[in-house]
């Protein structure tokens, strides 16, 4: 079974390797603007989820308009807005914390989205598409597919150790 050409354990090792580009890229970003070094993340370890979600949300969104641009952009940004205003405010209602919030923008809803981001998004998604995601699913693509799965599930079982322990940090701080 496949989805647009890639096997599950490859659609696990996509988020994995998304989770980690956007902890590198959200903490790189955040300890440039504040001078210091800024571990950015929910987990202990250096993933982001909403990065890792984020890029398969965008895949399965673009992929099947991979060919045109101006869909692309927009299947993305539609994607990648919605899987950002479910997370916001699941986040604030299971943690009683906002992550982020956008209040301070025009054109935004409830502090989860806005357009400036949501524009953001589409074309972050035309990059990905272009040039990212080509060289990852290369990566990706060099795995024999038991080498997938074994990653795969070797980092499913690293993430499911680190999520009980950072949701109760997380409990805890709020």
């Amino acid at each position: 079974m496949t989805w647009f050409g890639y096997a599950p354990a490859q659609w696990a090792l996509f988020f994995f390797l998304y989770s980690f580009l956007g902890w590198v890229w959200e903490s790189c970003y955040v300890s440039l603007r504040q001078g210091r070094w800024v571990d950015r993340g929910f987990l202990n370890g250096p993933l982001v989820p909403i990065y890792g979600s984020g890029a398969v949300a965008v895949l399965l969104f673009a992929l099947p308009v991979a060919a045109n641009p101006l869909l692309v952009f927009l299947m993305g940004m539609a994607g990648a807005t919605l899987l950002e205003y479910v997370t916001g405010w699941t986040m604030e209602r299971l943690f009683h914390l906002r992550y982020w919030d956008y209040s301070m923008y025009r054109f935004n809803l409830n502090g989860y989205i806005c357009l400036p981001a949501s524009l953001c998004w589409g074309a972050f998604s035309l990059v990905m598409l272009r040039f990212i995601h080509p060289v990852v699913s290369g990566w990706v693509a060099m795995l024999s597919p038991a080498a997938a799965l074994t990653a795969a599930l070797a980092l499913s079982a690293l993430f499911a150790a680190d999520l009980p322990v950072s949701l109760q940090k997380a409990q805890a701080a709020a």
